[in-house]
């Protein structure tokens, strides 16, 4: 009878491959700071993931509150993170309070339910969440893989007692490919183990380079260590994206992901290009009472039974965009807005239509630039520091 070498040679390798995943799941269960010194410094800087800020809520969440305990935190997606300063906040506000960006880019109120038990235990005083078209999104189930991937992350570093919720809102055809036992969670910092050492030994070896956390050049992918000592201040005031308006109006050119620069003209920018951006799934309400809108309605209940107050901010659009707005495109999130403003414990603070905002508070089509951000904080502090004081 012939063999089948290579067959042969690929059950091996399969059996090898397998060995060495028990092998490394063996050692994370047992030794899990393992998972500190190699797997989170990787997903942190953003070198084995998207972005950092997926990684680092629950180990935010305990700095918090070995921090402060008079506290506001702000989620929400990138826009949040862009337009919430926490810093100049604080600067303004007579409260007293510490304020907080916790948001992080694509969040979807179904990503974010996962942590909802750890929002509760910090018990802050106020929580500040974005409410837009992207809350009332359509998610498809099961959720798509980039999804499932985020989701899988934050279950996986949330620690067993943050998550017992999960099956009161996740759908049983997402839970049944997300990790829910304790060695699925570590099955899976497991199989980050192999990239994370690669990158490692290359940034060891100055062969690469990791994103700067740092400086003129902070790359919102990165999230410092919670050892550093600019942890605390990056949790209040995380870097801003650069300014894509500023750019294509002085110079007419952007960078690409590999650093390279090339032209555009703001009439593309503003053109064909922002038409097919403006009718993009996430910035548009899907127009019925879907996952997304049932786990946000979710965390609000939980925060308001808890005693946690509750404040909903509608953050606006660059003007431009927003003039060139189907009639009717977004009305499910008016009427949502208009509900909710009915629910004792929450408090909503809708300036999407405000006539205030100027396309100079904008960085692009969707974020703030610092005028924004200044702006968005003078038209904060009072209504934050009244709702405090009271």
């Amino acid at each position: 009878m012939k063999v089948d070498v290579s067959d042969s040679n690929s059950n091996e390798d399969g059996r090898l491959i397998l060995s060495c995943l028990v092998a490394l799941v063996s050692v994370l269960i047992f030794t899990p700071t393992l998972t500190d010194i190699i797997v989170k410094p990787r997903l942190y800087d953003g070198s084995i993931n998207n972005l950092g800020r997926y990684a680092m809520t629950f180990d935010a969440y305990e700095h918090i509150s070995e921090t402060s305990d008079s506290v506001v935190i702000a989620l929400g997606s990138s826009k949040m993170r862009e337009a919430f300063n926490g810093v100049l906040i604080q600067e303004m506000s007579s409260s007293g309070y510490d304020f907080y960006n916790l948001a992080y880019g694509l969040e979807h109120p179904y990503i974010r339910v996962i942590e909802i038990e750890a929002i509760i235990k910090l018990n802050p005083e106020i929580v500040i969440f974005e409410v837009g078209p992207n809350t009332f999104s359509e998610l498809s189930t099961p959720v798509p893989e980039w999804a499932q991937m985020m989701m899988a992350q934050l279950i996986a570093l949330s620690g067993t007692d943050s998550t017992p919720h999960l099956d009161e809102i996740i759908y049983p055809e997402d839970l049944a490919i997300l990790p829910n036992s304790h060695i699925q969670r570590m099955e899976l910092l497991a199989t980050y183990f192999p990239n994370a050492i690669e990158y490692t030994l290359e940034y060891e070896f100055g062969l690469d380079a990791p994103y700067p956390c740092f400086g003129d050049e902070a790359n919102v992918r990165c999230v410092p260590l919670p050892t550093s000592s600019a942890y605390d201040n990056y949790l209040r005031h995380p870097p801003k994206l650069p300014n894509i308006l500023a750019m294509i109006k002085e110079t007419g050119t952007l960078i690409n992901s590999n650093g390279q620069p090339y032209n555009i003209s703001l009439e593309y920018y503003y053109g064909e290009h922002l038409d097919k951006y403006i009718n993009r799934t996430y910035h548009n309400p899907e127009g019925v009472l879907n996952k997304n809108q049932v786990a946000f309605e979710y965390m609000i209940d939980r925060l308001v039974d808890a005693g946690i107050q509750v404040v909903l901010l509608g953050l606006p659009y660059n003007p431009v965009l927003m003039d060139r707005l189907a009639p009717g495109q977004w009305e499910y999130y008016n009427s949502s807005v208009k509900n909710y403003t009915q629910i004792e414990g929450i408090t909503v603070l809708n300036m999407m239509w405000d006539s205030v905002w100027a396309e100079e508070d904008f960085s692009d089509r969707t974020h703030m630039s610092r005028q924004g951000e200044r702006k968005l904080a003078e038209l904060l502090v009072q209504p934050l520091d009244q709702i405090l004081g009271s």
